[in-house]
């Protein structure tokens, strides 16, 4: 498929494999039936999403790729980068600096899922970089043959790039008459996002970001 690069991320996604970079669009930004996907609720931030799979993706995916762990087989893996507020990078959670690029097969676990399906396995890493708050979620189709398929899995994640964020422009003067063109984004959207997937068995409460 080759290089993917969005909303300041960029990836290789190698042959036989499947990449989408995009961000759901803000309430105001363009109506639900320009896209594919409803707008966030009133009033939320959104930021991007990456999904990157040996499955094929399809359009209104859920921004933690359910639909795409449904079909995934012995050797499949899902890949998630999901972004948060940039104000999240200084916290806690998020104080692991710089993507993890070498998983290790034994960190996953059937019960790091965000939904348990039989067989797989998942890993969730919160970390940030470039001042920008992600999460890592990663499921592979497989528990058994997780030391055949977390390679594949990190050569995906050396080839990641992110970017700082642009900085905000200058206000405009009081006292000009200077109008400056706006725009507005109408990216690629998901349906609901699922709720983050949890360090903790599933049906247990979700980590505060």
């Amino acid at each position: 498929m080759g290089e993917l690069n969005a909303h300041g991320v960029a990836v290789d996604v190698p042959p036989g494999w499947d990449g989408r970079i995009f961000r759901r669009p803000e309430q105001g930004e363009v109506s639900a039936s320009d896209a594919d996907g409803p707008p966030a609720p009133v009033g939320a931030r959104t930021h991007s999403v990456t999904h990157i799979s040996n499955v094929p993706l399809t359009e209104g995916m859920a921004d933690f790729g359910s639909d795409a762990a449904e079909r995934l087989g012995p050797d499949d893996a899902l890949l998630v980068l999901f972004e948060y507020e940039p104000a999240s990078a200084s916290t806690a959670l998020f104080a692991s600096a710089g993507l993890p690029r070498a998983l290790d097969p034994d960190g996953f676990s059937p019960n790091l899922l965000q939904r348990t399906l039989p067989n797989q396995a998942g890993a969730q890493h919160f970390f940030s970089d470039q001042s920008r708050a992600f999460s890592l979620y990663v499921v592979i189709g497989s528990y058994e043959r997780r030391h055949q398929i977390v390679p594949n899995v990190n050569a995906v994640l050396e080839t990641i790039r992110i970017e700082p964020l642009m900085p905000s422009p200058d206000p405009i003067p009081s006292d000009t008459t200077t109008t400056m063109p706006t725009t507005t984004t109408a990216a690629p959207t998901t349906t609901q996002p699922d709720p983050p997937p949890t360090s903790e068995v599933p049906g247990g409460p979700p980590p505060s970001p």
